[in-house]
């Protein structure tokens, strides 16, 4: 018994030294010692080696002795109340984290903790951090506790002039409340009867006395109701939570929400949140590159270092922005090794290649110009803001011309005739020069103005004509006359030369300088924020290009110049009753097509997102399709592939979508792919037969498709968005967009009696098309058709 004991006891101290053993390795000396031992192994020379073998483990400490630059009767230290933070001890070799967050600032200031303790559960024990977001305590940046950290009194909030305050901005941003994504989905699947957005990702509201409803701006938004109390996480089931039973919300919480910036990324992608979402670089493995010894090297989901990306990179957007992510930036790499195009049926797919680098702009030597003063009021000075000037020619070479070596994504064969890149993503002609996503948005379009938005075009301010002008007026401008000018600031954070007083900038739509548009030497130019590169602007006006009248008021840039356009594939959902989790069936996430037109939220003719239709089935609990009954219990069928009627009375199910494609090009697609082309008005995939009333009644397209005809659900299309007659088929969610109507229809595909013979986009015939058309009943013209049609039969 007594050796028994004896045993036990030895084993016992054994496993406490072992334990004890264990506990110091982990203590600050340990990782004093790694750090050494991984400077010695990365040493260039015996000297330098020498030094970190000979060093011995210590105690460090920084002085928190900064000042807030803007502010410099407040110190950093007064935060915390701590005027030395010895963290430093263990995490030794850690980044500095930007110049403007210098050492002097220490650590606490963000991250919160006991920074006089040196052991780690002590000083970690009031870290700032999001218990939810399941990344450990390592980011004081999440919405949610973020005024402890980033928003914290004259830090990033509490400023007198409101450009400076990005917490409030950013938490009422669209890429917080997904505003858009919620109410878009739910009102093509028939969870609520307006386009209007009333749903965020949590309530919030507008509490600055300043709402622009003209803008489309909200009071409020409520927070997303659950599909079922299974849906409520344990976290909040003591609190009275909504809940709808209606599909879309599940269907939003699991899938969608993922691109929330206060949320994890899907699995296999590497990013985080809140700030750091954007302002903090992954690699595509998700490892630490950094010199700090307690950060590890091999497991997935630390930012690449402790630094602060101030002006995020293409490749933070493209994280979320995925349809974008096709076309690499200048001369990099595509980024993604597959593309799947979809070119009509035996085509050869054509070749991707950049598009050409702009050319120098030449002035005129006299250009009257109308000066306009707006009442507009930024901060508290006058804004006066007038139509720019150029310069007459100069001699001048654009700093930033063509790559000396252009990428190509894919080889292929020729250039199709009907349409610029069909098939295929001809690389954006802003991308292909370099240009980041930050050179052209500016920080209220991706951070938000301080308002609530419904949809995404209402929280842009960026426009083409901001810019280029359009044909009748060159940019608006307005000159910087104080020297604490927001556009002085904010270029400081820029490479190059800085703004200063005296310069004029570019002004956008709602009458806000840009910070990097300005007159140069004479000329618009815009300036790269991370490059420094400076690109000279071409003027529409100068160029004299848009012949015809009608396309001058009634067509978005966009609706010529977009290359490609994202095809999305949808996909079919399944749930079944009392399980939580969805089935999802994914389909292809990339594919390109040429751009369908529609009738954009502003009034004007725009690219339009096409989708196929999406189905939705419920089952039970044995994997059967549940009935579904009408408002008075009569059976209507089973949710087996049901296709959804949103409140309008049109197709839920099939979406048209008005977009920016971001797919410019300096070539434009050609006549006959739009006035020639049942796809690109709406129509779907057809036989057109055009009748001889100019009315368009006796128009009529028959589908290719007719699997829907065949099951008597439609007697057109599957991808048909609008029938020949004007009858809408597919749900549109944003406000006042819509397909063609019948008289659109009818007018464009008139002009294609006209191509044939007038196939080229100067023809002196478009400038009055009203008096060609008059011209074109007489008999004289019929003598001249017909004089042409046999001078084409008799050629070889």
């Amino acid at each position: 018994m007594f050796t028994l004991k004896k045993g036990l006891t030895v084993l016992l101290i054994f496993l406490m030294g072992v334990c004890s053993v264990y506990a110091q390795e982990k203590d600050w000396i340990f990782w004093q010692q790694k750090f050494f031992q991984e400077n010695i192994d990365k040493a260039s020379n015996p000297e330098e080696a020498h030094f970190w073998r000979t060093r011995e483990p210590h105690v460090k400490q920084v002085q928190v002795t900064a000042t807030l630059p803007d502010y410099p009767w407040v110190e950093v230290s007064g935060y915390r109340n701590r005027s030395s933070e010895r963290c430093i001890t263990c995490h030794d070799g850690i980044s500095p984290t930007s110049e403007s967050h210098p050492l002097e600032f220490g650590c606490t200031v963000c991250h919160g903790g006991e920074p006089e303790s040196i052991n780690k559960d002590q000083a970690h024990a009031t870290l700032i951090f999001d218990p939810k977001a399941g990344t450990g305590k390592r980011n004081p940046s999440s919405l949610s506790v973020v005024e402890q950290s980033c928003g914290q009194l004259y830090c990033h909030a509490g400023h007198a002039s409101e450009d400076r305050n990005h917490i409030q901005r950013s938490n009422k941003s669209m890429m917080n409340t997904l505003a858009g994504m919620i109410s878009g989905l739910r009102y093509q699947w028939a969870g609520q009867n307006k386009k209007t957005a009333r749903y965020a990702t949590k309530e919030i509201s507008d509490q600055d006395g300043k709402v622009p409803h003209e803008w489309g701006a909200l009071n409020k938004l409520e927070k997303l109701p659950y599909f079922s109390i299974l849906d409520i996480p344990e976290s909040e089931k003591n609190s009275l939570q909504p809940v709808s039973k209606h599909p879309s919300d599940r269907l939003l919480r699991q899938k969608c929400f993922q691109c929330h910036i206060d949320s994890p990324p899907p699995p296999g992608q590497y990013r985080s949140q809140g700030c750091a979402a954007c302002h903090f670089t992954y690699s595509k493995t998700g490892l630490y590159e950094g010199d700090d010894p307690t950060i590890s090297k091999t497991q997935p989901g630390h930012a690449k270092r402790h630094k602060i990306e101030a002006l995020p990179k293409r490749e933070m957007c493209v994280q979320c922005h995925q349809g974008f992510s096709i076309q690499p930036l200048g001369n990099e790499p595509s980024p993604v090794k597959e593309i799947f195009s979809t070119p009509g049926d035996g085509e050869e797919e054509p070749e991707l290649e950049n598009s050409p680098p702009l050319e120098t702009e030449k002035f005129p030597s006299e250009t009257p110009a109308e000066k306009m003063v707006s009442n507009q009021i930024e901060g508290d000075q006058k804004q006066v803001n007038e139509e720019f000037k150029p310069d007459p020619p100069t001699r001048k070479e654009p700093v930033a011309n063509k790559p000396e070596k252009e990428e190509k994504i894919s080889a292929g064969a020729k250039e199709l005739s009907l349409f610029a890149g069909k098939g295929n993503a001809r690389i954006d002609i802003h991308t292909a020069r370099g240009m980041d996503c930050i050179d052209c948005h500016t920080q209220r379009d991706i951070m938000g103005d301080g308002n609530l938005y419904s949809k995404q075009h209402q929280a842009v301010e960026i426009r083409c004509e901001t810019c280029h002008g359009d044909d009748n007026s060159y940019p608006m401008i307005s000159k910087v006359t104080d020297s604490k000018d927001a556009v002085i600031r904010l270029s400081k954070h820029y490479q190059g030369t800085p703004n200063s007083v005296g310069d004029w900038m570019a002004v956008s739509e709602r009458k806000r300088r840009l910070s990097n548009v300005k007159v140069q030497d004479g000329k618009m130019v815009v300036v790269g924020k991370k490059s420094g590169r400076v690109y000279d602007i071409p003027l529409v006006r100068d160029k004299q290009a848009h012949f015809i009248p009608q396309h001058r008021s009634r067509l978005e840039c966009t609706a010529c110049h977009s290359q490609w356009v994202v095809k999305c594939e949808g996909c079919h959902t399944t749930m079944k009753i009392g399980q939580v989790e969805l089935n999802l069936e994914e389909k292809i996430p990339i594919k390109i097509q040429q751009p369908a037109l529609m009738i954009g939220p502003r009034g004007k003719v725009t690219p339009m997102l096409e989708q196929p239709e999406r189905h939705f089935s419920l089952l039970d609990e044995k994997g059967n399709p549940v009935p579904a009954l009408g408002s008075e219990g009569k059976y209507r069928g089973k949710y087996k592939k049901w296709q959804f009627t949103n409140p309008h009375g049109s197709s839920g199910s099939n979406l048209a979508y008005s977009l920016n494609p971001h797919s410019t090009g300096t070539q434009v697609r050609s006549c006959e792919s739009c006035h020639l082309s049942p796809e690109t008005l709406g129509l779907g995939k057809g036989d057109l037969k055009i009748g001889a009333n100019n009315s368009g009644k006796n128009d009529l397209l028959i589908p290719l498709n007719r699997s829907d005809k065949q099951v008597q659900a439609s007697a057109f299309d599957p991808q048909a968005k609008v029938s020949m007659r004007g009858e809408i088929l597919a749900g549109s969610h944003q406000v006042n967009a819509r397909p063609f109507n019948q008289k659109e229809i009818t007018r464009i595909l008139r002009v294609g009696n006209c191509i044939p013979c007038h196939d080229q986009y100067g023809d002196p015939i478009y400038k009055d098309i009203n008096k060609s058309y008059a011209f074109e009943r007489t008999l004289e013209h019929r003598q001249l058709r017909k004089q042409i049609l046999n001078s084409r039969l008799t050629q070889p």
